[in-house]
């Protein structure tokens, strides 16, 4: 292996191919996935946030993720991907 190469093994063939997630296909990956994060950061050499998990669903799949996503506390605009801790100030 070369200095600073990564390797990342598939996810077994039951799950999603992209996120390691077990999901429906319309459904958005799991942008909270270690598998994600890391194939999508080696991929694109950036973090992935839940508009990138989404981007191959419906808009009103998008819409529906969105909303649950901002009731839960996660700015979804602002790249989040989890919510804040609670109790933490920022």
């Amino acid at each position: 292996m070369e200095n600073g190469t990564m390797m990342l093994l598939p996810p077994r063939d039951d799950l999603c191919q992209v996120c390691a997630g077990n999901h429906e296909p319309n459904w958005p990956h799991n942008a909270q996935s270690m598998y994600y994060q890391v194939s999508f950061q080696m991929q694109h050499g950036r973090a992935p946030n839940w508009n990138d998990a989404m981007e191959h669903c419906s808009d009103e799949m998008r819409q529906l993720w969105t909303e649950e996503l901002v009731a839960l506390g996660v700015d979804v605009e602002a790249g989040q991907v989890n919510p804040p801790k609670s109790g933490v100030s920022s």
